[in-house]
């Protein structure tokens, strides 16, 4: 379950990485694929797995993607009337986690599926998440958190900028440094890799108890935020507080070839929703 709960996700974030409509229309198959990586289920579950997939894939296809394709357009037009703010960034944000708690009320609501797994089967889930966050605590201590290691974040996000934008000016990749070092600046006690390693320990327990505590993993799903102190709480709204800030910032030096590259790239993610809503509401 926590396979399809990660994987929609995937298809929440569509309009950020992806944009080839064949690609969104056989997701849910390439989702089924993947759920081998964690369980093995019997071919009842796999057939019930199926139909939550493709439930979730025409409800996230008919309900959200029309709202995704709304926002864009509230976000294009202020691209090109040069009016794009704080506020608007924040709203932006909101709107994204608002569509998120969407998809996660939906997850919760099929967590029945659990039920049927062996304890076996149970045991083989749990396993296979610890591993996922265990490779990923390996990777993270290959990093470090050296000088090194803080120039290589810089660098990345001024890459992940200027895939989006274009070549940057000098004046924006000052600008990027100086918004990785402020976020960098505040605390890092939002420790990802912690925290989810806590919403698996709490995870496991509901899920391992006869009868399986319901209840408890409907409120990880829908509120795994639960899991965070109020400090990692608030370092977390600091961090959030500086991107807006520095968005706002880089949106106010964007060249008009700039600008036209983003308003390109939301035109294409715009025509994308309509597409699929054509193909889903059909």
């Amino acid at each position: 379950m926590r396979r399809i709960y990660a994987a929609v996700l995937v298809l929440s974030i569509l309009l950020v990485g992806c944009t080839a409509q064949f690609g969104y229309r056989y997701l849910d198959t390439f989702i089924e694929w993947q759920l081998d990586d964690y369980v093995e289920l019997t071919d009842d579950q796999q057939e019930r797995a199926s139909e939550i997939i493709d439930e979730l894939h025409q409800w996230h296809a008919t309900k959200q993607i029309p709202q995704y394709r709304v926002r864009l357009q509230s976000l294009r037009q202020a691209l090109a009337e040069d009016t794009v703010d704080r506020d608007l960034l924040e709203q932006i944000e909101m709107d994204a986690w608002y569509f998120w708690q969407q998809i996660k009320d939906q997850i919760a609501a099929r967590t029945d599926f659990l039920n049927t797994l062996s304890d076996v089967q149970k045991q083989q889930l749990i396993a296979s998440m610890q591993s996922k966050i265990d490779e990923q605590r390996e990777e993270e201590a290959e990093e470090g958190d050296d000088l090194f290691a803080s120039y290589d974040r810089v660098k990345r996000r001024q890459e992940s900028i200027e895939e989006r934008l274009g070549t940057l000016t000098d004046a924006q990749r000052q600008l990027i440094k100086v918004w990785v070092t402020e976020s960098e600046a505040v605390p890092n006690d939002y420790d990802w890799l912690a925290y989810r390693q806590r919403w698996l320990d709490a995870f496991e327990k509901a899920l391992l108890q006869s009868p399986i505590k319901a209840e408890r993993i409907e409120s990880l799903i829908t509120d795994p935020e639960q899991m965070l102190s109020d400090e990692q709480r608030e370092n977390r709204r600091a961090k959030a507080a500086i991107r807006h800030q520095y968005l706002a910032k880089l949106s106010g030096t964007l060249n008009q070839e700039q600008r036209d590259t983003l308003i390109e790239q939301l035109d294409e993610y715009i025509e994308t929703c309509r597409d699929i809503e054509a193909h889903f509401g059909g």
